[in-house]
């Protein structure tokens, strides 16, 4: 008998405790996200690793030591991929268990928000397993960076797609306040790889590894058009095929960027944005946190007056085609703002409602994007 078969006394099954599926079920679809070839990935064996045993007196997911714990445990979770990583002997197995520990690392510190030193720290530590594992995958990626306003951007292509020799079209994807660039922007930009599509992943201030470094930018479109400016000289990137993309926050700067930017683009997509956020009060208190963390905000500020500041307004149609899909239940961005922006844009928004989801629709995540993603290849196509 192996030494890993062997047991000294009885053990109950490895599981998710009932209590944490009642408390945390409308999480789940978040931490398994999309199916993914190259984007840092956990699995449900990981979920019940990690939550097996949590204690049933600690189940207050606005305090500051539920998340501490969920942290330890979901670090243990990344540990045992760089273990794991480290003793594989194939370049193959390294790239898996890196592709775990970074998506591990990144659940540690999603909703952490207590020692800034702490997160982002975690927060390089998902960049650099992720980037150690593509070794031997056939992903290319390419960083550059904006002097004008300190942010960085990622072009990613696969070999296939760099054989061509051809100007690729492409989609810029942002993220969202709590998301990695590593992990859920990647995982959204496969579906564009797959169709042959490049994708554009940038960090303006206060995204990625900027979070908690330097407060968000909402007003994000001077970034975006410094960005314009710099894929025109790439010479693997066709600039009159772009399109843009972001989630949560960033389906919100999705729909800033349509309105000042839309005729760079030949369609915007919205992830889970609308053009005004819920009410600072009536949010729970771990959100109020991460807004309090992202806009850089001291601890208990009252970030209304901002929010009313960063309301859109939305005019004119943009020059661009949008389409915005959400949940009917979203507390974070709710449905009437988007109402009143589909009536305002007209022919030029479509409205995608679901009306048994909450932010972002995670349960339908897999159908919507690869419906859009068809859309913007469509949109994309040469129309020479």
């Amino acid at each position: 008998m192996s030494e890993h078969a062997k047991t000294s006394e009885p053990t109950e099954r490895l599981r998710v405790p009932e209590h944490m599926y009642r408390a945390l079920g409308y999480l789940f679809p978040r931490l398994m996200f999309l199916n993914a070839r190259y984007a840092p990935q956990v699995h449900w064996g990981d979920i019940a690793a990690a939550l097996d045993g949590f204690p049933t007196d600690d189940l207050d997911l606005a305090s500051a030591g539920f998340w501490d714990l969920w942290r330890e445990r979901w670090t243990d979770r990344a540990e045992s991929y760089t273990a794991l990583a480290e003793a594989s002997g194939t370049v193959a197995g390294r790239s898996r268990a890196l592709r775990g520990a970074a998506a591990a690392y990144h659940w540690a510190e999603f909703q952490y928000f207590d020692d800034r030193t702490v997160k982002q720290r975690l927060r390089q530590r998902i960049r650099d397993c992720f980037l150690g594992s593509l070794a031997g995958t056939d992903l290319q990626v390419t960083e550059g960076s904006l002097p004008g306003t300190g942010a960085g951007y990622w072009v990613l292509r696969t070999e296939a797609m760099r054989a061509s020799g051809e100007p690729l079209p492409a989609v810029v994807l942002s993220n969202g306040l709590d998301s990695a660039t590593e992990v859920e922007v990647v995982a959204l930009a496969e579906a564009y790889l797959e169709r042959g599509i490049a994708a554009v992943l940038f960090e303006g201030p206060g995204q990625g590894l900027r979070l908690g470094r330097t407060p968000v930018l909402a007003e994000m479109e001077p970034v975006v058009a410094e960005l314009l400016e710099k894929l025109r000289t790439e010479p693997g990137i066709a600039a009159d095929r772009l399109a843009f993309a972001g989630i949560s926050f960033g389906g919100y700067l999705a729909l800033r960027v349509a309105r000042e930017l839309g005729e760079h683009f030949r369609c915007v997509v919205n992830f889970g944005g609308g053009p005004a956020i819920a009410k600072f009060d009536g949010l729970p208190r771990r959100l109020k946190d991460n807004f309090r963390f992202a806009f850089g905000a001291e601890p208990g500020a009252d970030l209304q007056p901002r929010f009313d500041e960063l309301a859109i307004d939305p005019g004119p149609a943009p020059a661009t085609e949008v389409v915005s899909v959400c949940g009917a239940l979203d507390d974070i961005f709710p449905i009437g703002g988007l109402y009143d922006l589909d009536r305002a844009w007209s022919d030029r928004h479509s409205l995608e409602v679901h009306p048994r989801e909450a932010h972002t629709s995670l349960n339908l995540i897999n159908s919507y994007t690869l419906r859009t993603a068809d859309l913007v290849t469509e949109r994309l196509a040469d129309r020479a």
